[in-house]
């Protein structure tokens, strides 16, 4: 359909059928019922106005999935409908629609933007088989704070790195070719705009209180990197900014989001957030909630109703919103006809299952998973299992479990989950494996027998998520018992431990002679970390989230400013009298098999100049047997400034292939932007000075450059 053909489309459309586009509800009041393949989370709607006519004015439709569902209520809709215009199908496939892949922060950890990237291809071409049009990812909330539940759909705490991932799954969801969403694509949703991730005390839907400089030098900066990609959608958050909710804010929405980064799509509020405004208590009613969101540029409201209960009054009374009304409708139109719904809106029943669980994303799953796992200590080597570890025992909570998928698995089952059982029997068939939820369960001649434990502990992946934060952050007791039970056995051991944020292991860490941090890793879960565990890979993954000692230690983060009285053994520094200084475990943090070396720095020039870059280069050697990919980050610091200034801040990360007995050279660049902040008075600005380059986790700068 042509444009012209749209403008008609949009001339023929009464007011409530244009409000009713911009309305989106869950399916079951379109076919009475509710199974397997659709979720009813929403309000009790107000029948008065679903009535007969409403409701086939409608625009769009969340949770519903499997192509049969879909199908049927498009059906039922366009039977119905007098216009004929086909819904949007949405749901939430945060990490994988049916093949599930590693939560987002554990995907993270593996820096690699076409990882993510093949990721979000895999998970449009099932959503779009199952009829989904529209996917509510990817998450670039900067995230500070382990207690907050949704750390673990983010990609951590930095905002360069958050931004590139968040920009490399919106290009593997849209598959853009020629201009246009492919086939296979769906239109992708940022979210959340803006700052969700900071809520006081890290709990979730909580006030956000921040300066604007750090807002703009941090927090938003994920988002202005992701928008570069063009998604189709952008999720307004449900906290309020600075006083305001963003749901409300024309400064946070018109002014941020469309003037000064571009985005010229559309903005849909998160579930109920219009409604919302009420307990906010900014809004009065239902009307004064809807003419503020309205007002403020929300084009679509999901699964609450006062646009479509109010839309009379509102355009009555501000009929210059009239303007935007018909330029949202516009442009949900235009994204139906790009994603060929006018010619075709119906999913393809017989192809679903070819597509669900095909062979290349269980195999991309399982890369994905061992490259997001991170070696978080090894001590003698104790991993991986050696030649002479014929009889393993694993035990604990996750031995035997498959609930290995974690929180916000869309369409994942259990059922197809590879668990650590039948990934470590698959890795060897050599190998003894026996495996025991608690060590009493455990038969006294198989304890004989045993050469190595592996001692499985985490959270229980209902503990993260939306609606989950957390005061404590530590292990149960019970898991803590069990490592040092175990340890009592004289055995060698290693932990494994599945987890949907970063845990507080200060009182436990000790006990704990190797530790491979797995996040959850999704449908291969129990293939990748197996691979990982007898050596047939190597774990290279890195933190992108600081670990606490202790839960009050939170929030931790690498960049934080720099004080007056920086952490030192003085009681009178900026450190807790009661806990050592800084994470257990920090940001870029990562073990691996390799025992690679850095040598040979040199930089191309001491001095640094608009017209030209300083180029770091260096040699990495890998005397292992392992190929695998190194992970180098470059930071700098900048050594004075008129405004207090990170202690580090990463400017430049690469992820670098390294063969088996083999070198490579790396270059790595800094220019003068990466130089540039923001100063008090907001402006983009950077100063004659000495600037200190410093690589991976090393104390002491590589080299010291000047401006």
């Amino acid at each position: 359909m042509d444009n012209d053909r749209l403008q008609e489309l949009l001339a023929s459309m009464t007011l409530k059928e244009k409000f009713g586009q911009l309305s989106q509800i869950t399916g079951e009041l379109y076919v009475g019922h509710v199974d397997d393949e659709m979720v009813e989370t929403g309000p009790a709607y107000p029948r008065h106005i679903l009535d007969e006519e409403t409701l086939y004015t409608i625009g769009s439709v969340i949770g519903a999935s499997s192509a049969k569902m879909t199908n049927r209520i498009q059906e039922e809709y366009l039977k119905r409908s007098r216009l004929k215009i086909p819904l949007l199908f949405m749901h939430d496939a945060i990490h994988g629609y049916k093949t599930i892949f590693p939560i987002p922060l554990g995907l993270s950890c593996s820096w690699d933007d076409r990882i993510a990237e093949r990721v979000a291809e895999e998970t449009a071409s099932e959503l779009r088989a199952a009829g989904i049009h529209v996917n509510f990812s990817p998450m670039t909330d900067l995230v500070r704070d382990a207690r907050w539940g949704r750390v673990m759909e983010s990609f951590g705490e930095d905002h360069y790195l958050s931004g590139n991932l968040g920009r490399a799954m919106i290009r593997g969801y849209q598959k853009i070719r020629d201009g246009q969403i492919s086939p296979a694509g769906v239109a992708a949703c940022l979210k959340h705009f803006a700052a969700y991730g900071a809520g006081i005390a890290g709990k979730d839907y909580n006030t956000v209180d921040m300066s604007m400089r750090e807002f703009y030098e941090y927090y938003v900066k994920s988002y202005e990197i992701a928008l570069q990609a063009r998604p189709k959608f952008v999720m307004s958050s449900f906290n309020s900014f600075n006083g305001v909710p963003v749901t409300s804010s024309p400064e946070m929405l018109r002014e941020i989001l469309r003037r000064q980064y571009g985005f010229e799509d559309l903005v849909i509020s998160d579930w109920g957030a219009v409604s919302e405004l009420q307990r906010h208590r900014v809004a009065r009613d239902g009307r004064e909630a809807a003419e503020l969101a309205l007002g403020a540029g929300v084009d679509i409201e999901m699964v609450s109703t006062h646009y479509l209960e109010h839309y009379e009054a509102i355009i009555e009374k501000r009929p210059e919103l009239l303007k935007d009304v018909d330029a949202a409708v516009l442009k949900v139109l235009r994204l139906k006809n790009e994603l060929g719904l006018f010619e075709n809106p119906f999913a393809d029943e017989a192809a679903e299952d070819a597509v669900l669980l095909n062979s290349a994303s269980l195999a991309l799953a399982e890369e994905a998973g061992i490259r997001s796992c991170v070696l978080l200590k090894n001590e003698n080597e104790t991993l991986p299992l050696r030649p002479e570890h014929r009889n393993v025992v694993l035990v604990g909570p996750y031995a035997r479990t498959l609930e290995l998928l974690g929180n916000w698995a869309c369409k994942g089952s259990f059922g197809d989950v590879v668990t650590l059982e039948e990934g470590l029997r698959q890795a060897d068939g050599s190998m003894s494996v026996a495996a025991f939820d608690k060590l009493e369960d455990c038969p006294e001649d198989l304890l004989a027998r045993c050469d190595y434990f592996v001692v499985t502990v985490g959270e229980h992946w209902g503990r993260s998520g939306e609606g989950h934060s957390s005061v404590k952050l530590e292990l149960e007791e019970e898991q803590k018992r069990l490592i040092r039970a175990v340890k009592d056995t004289g055995r060698p051991y290693a932990c494994v431990c599945f987890s949907g944020r970063p845990l507080a292991l200060q009182d436990i860490i000790g006990d704990m002679p190797a530790l491979l941090w797995c996040w959850y890793p999704g449908t291969m879960a129990g293939s990748a970390v197996a691979k990982l565990l007898t050596g047939q890979a190597t774990p290279s993954g890195k933190l992108t989230m600081s670990f606490p000692r202790d839960s009050a230690q939170t929030p931790i983060y690498y960049n934080e400013f720099s004080t007056g009285r920086p952490a030192n053994a003085s009681s009178y520094s900026s450190r807790y009298q009661d806990c050592d200084i800084g994470p257990l475990f920090p940001f870029g943090h990562g073990l691996n098999y390799a025992g690679s070396t850095y040598s040979d720095f040199a930089v191309s020039s001491c001095l640094i100049t608009e017209n030209e870059d300083v180029k770091v280069t260096f040699r990495i050697h890998n005397p292992s047997r392992y190929d695998y990919s190194e992970i180098v980050i470059l930071y700098i610091e900048d050594a004075v400034s008129r405004v207090v200034r990170p202690v580090r801040e990463m400017k430049a990360y690469r992820v670098v292939p390294v063969p088996a007995k083999g070198s490579v050279n790396v270059e790595m660049s800094v220019s003068l932007e990466d130089l540039k902040y923001l100063d008090a008075d907001l402006r983009r600005t950077v100063e004659p000075g000495e600037f200190r380059i410093y690589v991976n986790d090393l104390e002491r700068p590589v080299f010291t450059i000047e401006h």
